[in-house]
């Protein structure tokens, strides 16, 4: 087990959740007294035998105790209703359904949790028996609107599955699922009443959605789009009180996948398979309209973007790329204000803080393992050193 996101401060508790379940962990959220450390509460994320949710792990193989549905970002906490909000990962073995039949709850799930209690609120599962490590651990972003004529509280989210979804506060209940690639080939569509893909079917074994990417015992190699890193994922995107649309940094490629049950254990790293890379990492930073699913304006740059967006009242969006990149956008149109070029890629997101009646923009450089392994097919990129420094910018 390990601790990738930052932990959650509310009210009187601390709350975290655990990750790694790539490697086969039982995933789960706890809450901790924020004076003396002591557990308050420590809830699982895949049932147990007996549970609610337990019938979808329909396996022989008690795939439950090496499930995953980790949690590697930080949720969101709403005071108005009080409750946390949670993305959770993928299942385990993430490319080969085989081994869990089943839609296995309550991974790629969006979850709202009762922080005094531990109790589940509701929840809301995106891709039900996933074979392709759409885990759906991101941000998911409160925000108020009109929708219809009547105010609504809102989630929006924008998924590794290539769907953006905005749905109700309150109960989990989706409004709209529209795509923000346009290369999407996992399903045929959304329903827009439940959420669920168009080919979805209930109480199946094993979902083949559109099939097109479905890797299976007859066909193991698939070519599938987004590819297993997404679409967006854990480099956040950001939403405008000003403008009132989303920003999404997407990496906008495909890859191949392979289902390989020999690799459905601890020797295989609980992967299930393989995926190739076949195409360029890179980047289409999307608008969109959260209260629409609508695509405003689409700003297509030739490197992968690790770092994720940054939104200010003053109209300027800014972000990093992997090339050493870092620039601003108008919010509006969208058109590159500024540029600098580092000479080290950025792997996490910029962040905004004020001192003395000045904003100031700050981002931390240097590339990850697995951003340095996305230059596979970037080769002017292949040899770029990587650096860690912090870089400040006055407004």
């Amino acid at each position: 087990m390990q601790i990738t996101a930052a932990p959650l401060a509310v009210k009187d508790k601390i709350i975290v959740g655990a990750a790694g379940g790539d490697r086969g962990v039982r995933d789960f959220i706890t809450a901790l007294d924020g004076k003396t450390g002591k557990i308050l509460w420590h809830k699982y994320v895949i049932p147990a035998p007996g549970e609610p949710g337990s019938e979808t792990w329909k396996d022989k193989n008690n795939a439950w105790q090496t499930g995953g549905g980790a949690m590697w970002i930080t949720g969101s906490y709403d005071v108005k209703t009080n409750q946390v909000i949670w993305g959770t990962g993928n299942p385990v073995p993430m490319f080969d359904a085989s081994y869990r039949p089943g839609d296995n709850l309550y991974t790629n799930s969006v979850i709202s949790w009762d922080p005094d209690a531990g109790k589940m609120n509701w929840y809301f599962q995106y891709t039900p028996g996933d074979h392709w490590d759409y885990d759906e651990a991101g941000t998911h972003i409160l925000i108020d609107g009109v929708i219809a004529g009547q105010p609504r509280a809102l989630i929006t989210h924008s998924a590794r599955n290539g769907y953006l979804y905005t749905m109700e506060r309150g109960n989990g209940q989706t409004l709209l699922a529209k795509p923000y690639l346009g290369n999407v080939n996992w399903t045929a569509g959304i329903d827009q009443k439940t959420g669920k893909p168009v080919d979805y079917v209930p109480s199946a074994d094993i979902q083949l959605y559109a099939g097109t990417a479905t890797p299976t015992a007859q066909d193991p190699s698939k070519k599938m789009c987004p590819n297993p890193a997404g679409g967006n994922n854990f480099w956040p995107s950001s939403y405008s009180q000003r403008t009132k649309l989303i920003y999404i940094p997407t990496l906008s490629n495909c890859a191949l996948l392979t289902r390989n049950p020999a690799l459905s254990n601890k020797a295989g790293d609980w992967k299930g398979g393989s995926y190739k890379q076949t195409e360029r990492y890179e980047t289409d930073l999307t608008v969109a309209d959260p209260f629409t699913g609508e695509v405003k304006k689409t700003v297509h740059i030739p490197y992968p973007n690790y770092s994720g967006a940054l939104t200010t009242g003053g109209g300027l969006v800014f972000t990093g790329f992997t090339d050493g990149t870092f620039a601003a956008y108008d919010d509006t149109t969208m058109d590159q204000l500024w540029k600098i070029n580092v000479g080290t890629g950025f792997n996490a997101p910029p962040m905004t803080f004020e001192v003395d009646g000045k904003q100031y923009v700050a981002i931390l450089s240097g590339l990850s393992p697995i951003t340095k392994r996305r230059h596979s097919h970037t080769p002017e990129l292949r040899e770029m050193r990587s650096q860690t420094m912090l870089f400040v910018f006055g407004l």
